[in-house]
């Protein structure tokens, strides 16, 4: 990922402490209990609201003048309302950091893969397939692009993959300019996201867009299915020459290779979204079908 990770210093949180009690409050109302993750720019804490019991989820980040939470928190209002993007309760500042509270939700898919043996059942895959492509397109749709999709960032309903949700927009960005017009290709940008699921383009220094959403998706179902995928095993203390290696499997390894023992569909995905020009806007109506299509095969097959 793009090394502008920052430190998330909690320290100041202290300075809300009920005396009495020695628990730290947010917002006047909320309760932190423990801490339950880290996203791209700040630490996230299952709280309770002080009179309802009600469990939510807090992130804080140190307070500055860039606010990548106060992005983040703008990324959520504008999607607010869509299916899979989790409900924002508030937003706020206290002494020296941000925070946003959020609904509380399950295990990651990564977490919930680790917990089936390392890999999902193709059903699962295509259920969690057809529902975040809908999602994504949901996204796009508000003129905004992901930029970090990777199995930690899909979340689960208490452990249930009948409904999922995409979090932490750290690193999301429109799109769309304020004319209403796509964003130019741009070249020799930084890597920017998870090096594991970034597209060839990302590698090659291209600004991300659309396709590339969808392709980090892609290697997200073929590690579903596969428990793991060809790079993703590569190991050097020098983080330019991890990169290097791992862009070098990806080029080397065809994409019949990587979609090898699994169903053809996964191939037509995935190529399907290689060949996308970089303001081109996706069919996802044919992409879903694909998995509409395979899952119902699947169904009918088994009656």
């Amino acid at each position: 990922m793009d090394e502008r990770k920052e430190e998330n210093n909690t320290s100041e949180i202290n300075e809300t402490t009920n005396e009495n009690n020695n628990e730290i409050i947010i917002g006047k109302k909320y309760k932190l209990l423990n801490q339950i993750g880290e996203g791209s720019f700040g630490k996230i804490f299952e709280a309770e609201h002080l009179l309802s019991n009600t469990k939510v989820a807090i992130k804080i980040e140190k307070k500055n003048i860039n606010s990548i939470l106060k992005h983040e928190a703008n990324i959520y209002y504008k999607c607010k309302n869509i299916k899979g993007i989790p409900n924002i309760r508030m937003f706020g500042t206290e002494n020296n950091y941000n925070y946003i509270v959020m609904d509380l939700l399950g295990i990651s898919l990564d977490k919930l893969r680790e917990n089936k043996g390392g890999i999902l059942s193709l059903k699962e895959t295509l259920q969690i397939a057809i529902q975040l492509i809908s999602y994504i397109e949901n996204f796009h749709n508000v003129g905004v692009i992901h930029r970090d999709l990777k199995p930690e960032n899909i979340l689960t309903n208490n452990g249930e993959i009948n409904e999922i949700f995409l979090i932490d927009f750290g690193i999301s960005r429109y799109y769309i300019n304020q004319d209403r017009e796509h964003i130019p290709i741009t070249y020799d940008k930084k890597l920017i996201g998870n090096i594991r699921y970034a597209s060839l383009n990302i590698h090659n220094g291209i600004e991300p867009s659309r396709r590339d959403d969808l392709i980090s998706l892609g290697y997200i179902l073929v590690g579903c299915l596969k428990g793991k995928l060809p790079w993703q095993n590569v190991k050097s203390k020098i983080k330019e020459e991890k990169y290097i290696m791992i862009k070098q499997i990806k080029e080397q390894v065809s994409l019949v290779d990587l979609c090898k023992d699994i169903p053809y569909e996964f191939l037509s995905y995935i190529n399907y979204c290689y060949c996308l020009k970089f303001d081109e806007s996706p069919d996802y109506n044919y992409i879903k079908g694909l998995f509409i299509n395979l899952l119902n095969l699947i169904k009918k097959l088994k009656k």
